[in-house]
């Protein structure tokens, strides 16, 4: 007879899977839109840092006009 026993806690544990639930979406949601905004502000602010570093290019145009040779 002892073994028609059933234990309870077996029951009641969770399945593999039942971790992607609704209700831990909803927990998470917050934090994940606060993710991707980060990111977004994040890569605007190196593209922003990236336009304004000068190209090799331009500093050369500049650089031709100078041609003064100093004699100390």
């Amino acid at each position: 007879m002892a073994t028609q026993h059933k234990n309870n806690t077996v029951d009641q544990s969770p399945t593999k899977g039942s971790y992607l639930t609704k209700e831990n979406w909803e927990v998470m949601k917050p934090f994940v839109h606060f993710a991707f905004k980060a990111m977004v502000l994040i890569g605007g602010t190196l593209l922003a840092i990236l336009k304004l570093i000068p190209k090799a290019l331009e500093h050369k145009q500049g650089s031709e006009k100078n041609d003064k040779v100093i004699k100390i």
